[in-house]
């Protein structure tokens, strides 16, 4: 896996946890605390989820849930190949397995994933590996539970024939569950043997599943996938990095009238080591708030009952007026500058 998890997504994950937790009786806005995203948001193409928020949710929907174990298996097996968008379709374009274990490998970023993936053969074995030994310790048996499962997913979608796939088991590293029929939940979704307290957490297939061809594989559609996919993790890899650090703080404020000093005392970055991180990423201050204030407006403007003057507080801007010349410029697709008022914050 080539890409680390802490990058931004689309919301269609955070959609699926909620609707998970409507048949469940759980409220939308239960699952969505503390994560600045509405339920009206969920719909919209153009929101932009980052990685903390959506841990947000999974911590919510475990807390909501008791975080029994196997309650990730069910999830995971919600995120269908369609859930991917252009990453899903080349998987299903793709000549081979094997091609689509590099693709998937090298476009992890365009997934929904919080474990790192690794892949090996053992002599006649090809064999997954999750490790999420950095996520926090009361989700991370509910994160590898949903990543291994969606990848499973994944696979069942794209050889909806069970038995042309030559899976021999499922690994995790964590004990047995001990809550009654929590292992037959898992069992029944695998339908392989299961073990539990291994070394690593592992899907295991022979090693000729990799020559495997998927059922709707066609060279032209992935080839035109391939340029959408590139276009996209490009696109990605300049939100990660201290960029994210700056995005997740400012998304976390009260009120964008910060200046880059403030956010660079803040993350303990000297202000002009800051700006040259970012300028390294190929993106600056200036850009970073604008598009947080972009994303804010549009959810905060979803809700009609708001107040204009507390819309613009929460954007950092003293007056209604300096809100409009800015959505102005947003759909102009012009970069923040000109007005003193535009360019607070800016640093």
């Amino acid at each position: 896996m080539t890409d680390p998890w802490d990058h931004p997504r689309t919301a269609i994950s955070v959609g699926i946890m909620c609707e998970w937790a409507a048949r469940r009786g759980i409220a939308a806005e239960t699952v969505l605390a503390g994560s600045h995203l509405d339920v009206s948001s969920l719909s919209d193409i153009d929101t932009v989820v980052e990685a903390s928020q959506e841990l947000a949710v999974i911590r919510n929907l475990a807390a909501a849930t008791g975080n029994r174990p196997g309650l990730g298996v069910e999830l995971g097996a919600r995120y269908h190949l369609t859930a991917y968008g252009y990453l899903g379709y080349l998987l299903a374009a793709s000549a081979s397995v094997r091609d689509t274990v590099h693709r998937g490998l090298y476009y992890a970023m365009l997934t929904f994933a919080f474990s790192t993936m690794t892949a090996r053969i053992d002599d006649d074995r090809y064999v997954l590996a999750f490790d999420a030994a950095d996520m926090p310790e009361d989700i991370r048996r509910f994160v590898i539970e949903r990543d291994l499962t969606a990848v499973m997913q994944i696979q069942r979608d794209t050889f909806p024939d069970f038995e042309a796939v030559p899976l021999r088991e499922v690994r995790f590293a964590f004990p047995a569950a001990s809550v009654t029929g929590s292992v037959d939940a898992y069992r029944h979704y695998f339908r392989v043997p299961v073990s539990f307290e291994c070394d690593r957490n592992e899907i295991v297939y022979d090693a000729a599943y990799l020559d495997l061809a998927p059922p709707m594989a066609n060279a032209h559609t992935a080839e035109l996938m391939v340029a959408h996919c590139d276009r996209i993790r490009a696109e990605r890899l300049h939100h990660t990095g201290v960029a994210a650090q700056v995005r997740a703080h400012l998304l976390d404020q009260s009120s964008l009238d910060l200046t880059l000093e403030d956010v660079a005392l803040h993350l303990h970055y000297a202000s002009r080591t800051l700006r040259r991180h970012l300028e390294h990423e190929g993106t600056t201050y200036r850009a970073v708030l604008d598009e947080v204030r972009r994303s804010v407006a549009d959810n905060l403007l979803r809700d009609r009952t708001i107040p204009h003057y507390e819309i613009a507080h929460r954007l950092g801007y003293q007056d209604w007026s300096s809100v409009v010349r800015a959505r102005r410029r947003w759909r102009r697709g012009v970069s923040p500058g000109g007005s003193a008022e535009d360019a607070r914050g800016a640093g």
